[in-house]
């Protein structure tokens, strides 16, 4: 298929042009609100519409291989490159991006009176967050990593609750801590590559194809670079302890910004695990997953365990994402194709889910000028729209079948049995805590005994863009939930690759700790070729039924 060769610059370009527009003088004069407004639903929409083209590029057929990359030299005075890949990994993920960031932008919640703002914020992350997933060369990550933090800190300290900037702060701190162990980790194997391939400058190396296959890292700066990284990502999904950051975050942010972090920044952690750790340091990976297990499993039962003790919506909704999110971790432990498919295929699930429900119970809070569940109660009478999809959406979170939680749920605890079966099991118990505190949180708001404050509060029911934004939403957990072959085949087809990428390491580092110095160094690439322009690639693998 002949695409343009910027095909996948675009899908940041877009979104970032679009968002200096909205701040540009001459855009908003004479233009009202909803002219901005506008303006950035058909940025979306454009965003959303080239990024299907680009993934529907691979005709999804059974054992297809979408593979689309955009290669250049960046600065070639240090091996850094421009190198952007479309695969069935990034892809679930740019068009979870693209589609959140569109319902976000369309929803009609936001700051008044600094609308074009709002508009610019959230075009912004939605560049670096796209620029996240499509990142290969490790500098060139990190600088979307670090960048797809602004619009989040600026959104919370400019529009947030009155603990706005303590929120801010922490967020900060805790991400960028993480964020600068990755940062020292992937200088270190820069400086390795430039050690191995020769003392020329041009010799660094960050691409993670070509440092997986140079084989540069001992057992030992293996173990303490991946440790390095996987503090950076489990600081973002969020993983136990790390997590303390997101119930300050969520609560005094704006419900949009919420609903963009909630369901988008987690899972560039998750994503970082399997595209960057599980090339660069599988041996650590392996050893490490026991632990991660733990972890996971903790998560799930400390966050729904927290979230039952929980009075106020939002901090309720903080803990019940560290609760599904350990899931995803608990599946990317096992080292099993199926459970990891199901990692990912919840993490897009989860994204769909938790940005319905911050959006839908904020807009409960900006109507009832209140949060907390003594002070809400009977709305089901009152407002029947936010009554319906709060049903929804709080089914969806349960993981009730036929609903896209339902699948990944299931494929994570099918898949990871064999490698960990007690802590899939404490992983089962953290199923049922989840629908006791999601359903009593509905009751008591929709159904039980209604306050003198909310009588007085209510602004009316959801109208207009809301419903569409909110239908929208629930369709798409139920297609994913009732059809959810064509976006497993491109995950299962992805992940396979980056475990076999991962297992040929560890046996290439067995292999060669059986051999003299000199073979090793015969066999050691002498230069990083690095493609021109586009790369497109539907490849169908020879004949073999790894469907799920």
């Amino acid at each position: 298929m002949d695409l343009n060769v910027y095909a996948l610059s675009l899908l940041i370009a877009i979104p970032g042009v679009g968002a200096l527009v909205c701040l540009a003088p001459w855009f908003a004069k004479g233009r009202g609100v909803e002219a901005c407004r506008w303006w950035a639903v058909v940025v979306a929409a454009l965003v959303l519409g080239l990024n299907l083209a680009l993934v529907q590029s691979a005709g999804l057929e059974p054992n297809a291989t979408l593979s689309i990359e955009e290669a250049r030299s960046w600065i070639p005075s240090f091996g850094i490159t421009y190198h952007l890949k479309l695969d069935g990994l990034s892809g679930v993920f740019t068009l979870l991006t693209a589609f959140i960031s569109l319902v976000v932008i369309a929803w009609s919640g936001r700051p008044r009176g600094a609308e074009r703002a709002w508009y610019a914020l959230v075009l912004a992350g939605e560049a670096a967050v796209m620029g996240s997933f499509l990142a290969t060369d490790l500098v060139l990550f990190y600088v979307f990593y670090e960048l797809m933090l602004l619009p989040v800190v600026a959104g919370i300290a400019l529009w947030g609750g009155a603990r706005r900037f303590v929120a801010a702060l922490k967020f900060l701190l805790y991400t960028v801590v993480g964020s600068v162990l990755m940062l020292l980790a992937i200088v270190y194997m820069g400086w390795a590559g430039q050690a191995l391939l020769g003392s020329g400058a041009n010799n660094f190396a960050f691409e993670v194809t070509t440092l997986s296959s140079l084989h540069l890292l001992t057992q030992q700066e293996e173990w303490w670079l991946g440790l390095a990284f996987l503090v950076a990502f489990a600081v973002k999904i969020p993983m136990v302890p790390l997590h303390s950051w997101v119930p300050d975050t969520y609560r005094e942010a704006p419900h949009g910004i919420a609903a963009f972090t909630a369901a988008l920044l987690g899972k560039v952690g998750i994503y970082g695990i399997l595209r960057f750790m599980w090339p660069l340091f599988p041996s650590f990976m392996q050893e490490a997953a026991p632990a991660l297990a733990v972890v996971g499993a903790v998560s799930i039962v400390y966050g729904a365990l927290v979230a039952m003790a929980q009075r106020d919506i939002r901090s309720l909704l903080a803990f019940s994402s560290i609760s599904h999110l350990g899931f995803c971790v608990l599946g990317l432990a096992s080292s099993s194709e199926l459970a990891m498919t199901g990692a990912v295929f919840q993490a897009v699930s989860h994204g769909l889910v938790t940005a319905a429900l911050f959006l839908t119970f904020g807009a409960v809070i900006d109507r009832e000028g209140a949060g907390d569940f003594d002070s809400l109660g009977g709305l089901a009478s009152r407002l029947p729209w936010v009554a319906f999809f709060l049903m929804v959406f709080s089914i969806a979170s349960v993981a009730l079948p036929l609903t896209s939680s339902f699948v990944g749920e299931f494929l994570i605890i099918l898949g990871s049995w064999a490698a960990f079966p007690e802590w899939t099991l404490v992983a089962m118990l953290g199923v049922v805590l989840g629908a006791v505190y999601t359903l009593t949180a509905y009751l008591k708001t929709m159904f039980g005994e209604a306050r003198p404050s909310s009588e007085s509060g209510s602004r009316g029911d959801l109208g207009g863009s809301d419903v569409l934004v909110a239908t929208a939403l629930a369709l798409s957990i139920f297609a994913l939930g009732l059809f959810p072959q064509r976006l497993l085949t491109l995950i299962e087809n992805s992940v396979s690759i980056q475990l076999q990428s991962g297992g040929q390491e560890v046996s290439a580092r067995a292999g060669a700790s059986t051999s003299d110095d000199s073979e090793e160094l015969d066999d050691t690439p002498q230069g990083l070729a690095i493609p021109a322009g586009l790369r497109v690639s539907t490849e169908v693998e020879p004949s073999q039924d790894r469907s799920l």
